[in-house]
């Protein structure tokens, strides 16, 4: 079958990957056909899987992708191929040219990489396994990853509680929009902050944009000019505006998806963190096991892809002053609480049940 979407791929395209920041790739070769691995190979010997992105450059999101694909590779011992694209058009070129060459795995690394990957999907779907990592698409055959971003959401709630420790009960959050999309975030840090101050008041503004550093900078200091003494940014490159009204106005904030705590910006508390180095790892764990299927996977914190700096993942920098033995340990014992089903944060209400109640 794989075969046959090859040769068929091959009569509408030159078999190439588009010039978009080229891929690279391990040594390792598929062996000649016809040709058995020895009896002590490794299981993905003669495979390969495709991590697809958008430029990587300094972007820790997509740098642990890359970094937990090789570390497979030398585990299973594929070939791992690694393809930047720079725009969408990009995106679909070299998707069909990895299934044109019968990549075993396509990983799409991130929502950009969405559309073009249901595309092909749908288009070949018996040609190659496909997933995509921190985005939902509708075609059946590919595997979709997400995450259960409230649980991290209420161990940021709760450090801003215990952050600003009873001296305002007004918080602010500044988010890309207001949509469902965000509802995940904003119900996780507003049960958080209850956790530990009841009193709480909320101040919730959006960008409408996922780079507009200028445009959260503006709101978070507006947050704070209504009392607000930490402001939890989630609006993607708007939170370099965030941190540099907290630098300048001395509120506490705290940041998304990698460790961006800054020792020459002490007013960043902590991120909520979403370990793409362990959602790759999984992803591929599975890949490899006899239970693997096509079916989507939603993960958190008990399986370490969602949690906060400091509480399930360890930092390179202090914790920060304001956060006492004590108010450790009661956000460690928040995670394992939410890891054991304890804490149930999954089956959360809509915004409107929660607003109506």
């Amino acid at each position: 079958m794989k075969k046959f979407f090859a040769l068929l791929l091959a009569l509408t395209m030159v078999l190439s990957l588009a010039a978009c920041g080229g891929k690279e790739e391990t040594p390792a070769e598929k062996p000649a056909e016809g040709t058995e691995a020895p009896a002590d190979a490794l299981p993905g010997e003669g495979m390969e899987i495709a991590l697809v992105t958008s430029k990587i450059g300094t972007q820790v999101f997509l740098l642990q992708m890359v970094e937990a694909l090789n570390e497979a590779a030398e585990k299973y011992g594929f070939k791992a191929t690694i393809v930047e694209c720079a725009d969408t058009a990009a995106f679909e070129e070299n998707i069909r040219a990895l299934v044109a060459e019968e990549c075993d795995l396509i990983i799409g690394g991130g929502w950009e990489a969405g559309d073009a990957l249901n595309k092909m999907a749908a288009e070949f779907p018996d040609a190659a396994n496909y997933a995509l990592i921190d985005s939902e698409v509708e075609a059946e055959a590919v595997k979709c990853i997400s995450y259960y971003e409230q649980q991290g959401a209420y161990l940021i709630g709760m450090t801003a509680a215990l952050v600003t420790d009873g001296e305002s009960h007004t918080y602010g959050a500044v988010h890309v929009n207001e949509g469902a999309g965000s509802w995940k975030w904003r119900y996780g840090y507003m049960e958080g902050v209850k956790a530990i101050d009841p009193d709480a008041k909320f101040i919730f503004n959006y960008t409408a944009s996922y780079s507009d550093p200028a445009k959260a900078k503006e709101l978070a200091i507006q947050q704070n000019e209504q009392g607000a003494m930490f402001v939890n940014s989630a609006c993607a490159a708007g939170d370099s505006g965030t941190f540099e009204a907290a630098l300048e106005k001395g509120f506490y904030t705290s940041g998304q998806d990698v460790d961006l705590t800054d020792p020459s910006n002490p007013y960043i508390v902590t991120s909520q963190i979403k370990d793409t180095y362990q959602s790759v790892t999984m992803l591929i764990d599975e890949f490899f096991s006899d239970s693997y299927d096509n079916s989507n996977s939603t993960w958190g914190v008990a399986e370490g892809t969602i949690g906060a700096v400091h509480v399930t993942h360890e930092s390179v920098n202090p914790i920060h002053e304001r956060l006492s033995e004590e108010d450790m340990a009661l956000l460690k014992q928040a995670a394992e609480d939410i890891a054991s089903g304890k804490l149930d944060l999954i089956n959360m209400p809509t915004e409107e049940e929660y607003n109506a109640g």
